[in-house]
């Protein structure tokens, strides 16, 4: 049976090697523990390493809170690993039905929540619920899971379809030629449209 206490954050240790990139998620996630409190426990081994829960853990410290919920699990090195990596990569695999989500948040809006504190940006808000006639909710999925934070901005560009993924290996070759670097596609493709502006001045 899983029990869940409490500990001071300071006695929590990050997984130094972590590959999933959270800090400009860190900021919703505080204004989500904020207005719910913190419903979520985080997930350590017998050595309090997190095993899942990192963004949490920044945004307790963004908080200034002392005290956090965990749950602690017996797992050699080998098998915190692999948990952390299976517990980020199963969280992408369900999609969204954004017309019932359109719904459902226009029913909390009506009840007072803060929409703000849901994790949406602005920007995103505005698409959900002033949907233009006809709106492409596949577009804007895509857009969802391209944005990487504030720091970046989405410019819509549409090619033919069956020339998609010629268009991607073309950005990933002149990426590679020209020593553009970057793990998110959508910013490096923005990154090969910016230094192509560039050389054409």
């Amino acid at each position: 049976m899983l029990r869940i206490k409490e500990i001071e954050l300071a006695n929590l240790h990050p997984w130094e090697d972590n590959p999933r990139i959270n800090d400009h998620a860190v900021e919703a996630v505080a204004k989500s523990i904020s207005s719910f409190g913190f419903n979520v426990p985080i997930i350590c081994d017998q050595n309090h390493i997190i095993v899942a829960g990192h963004t949490r853990w920044k945004a307790a410290q963004k908080l200034g809170m002392s005290r956090i919920p965990v749950i602690i699990i017996e797992l050699t090195d080998a098998q915190r690993k692999a948990f952390a990596v299976a517990d980020n990569k199963t969280a992408e695999i369900a999609d969204w039905d954004f017309p019932r989500l359109q719904e459902i948040l226009n029913e909390l809006r009506g009840e007072d929540i803060q929409l703000s504190t849901l994790g949406y940006s602005d920007n995103e808000l505005h698409a959900l619920l002033v949907p233009e006639k006809d709106f492409n909710w596949e577009e804007f999925e895509d857009r969802l899971r391209g944005e990487q934070g504030s720091k970046y901005v989405l410019l819509p560009v549409k090619v033919p379809r069956p020339e998609k993924d010629a268009v991607k290996k073309a950005i990933e070759s002149y990426a590679c030629k020209h020593n553009l670097d970057e793990k998110d596609s959508a910013i490096l493709a923005g990154k090969v449209f910016h230094h192509l502006l560039g050389e054409s001045k």
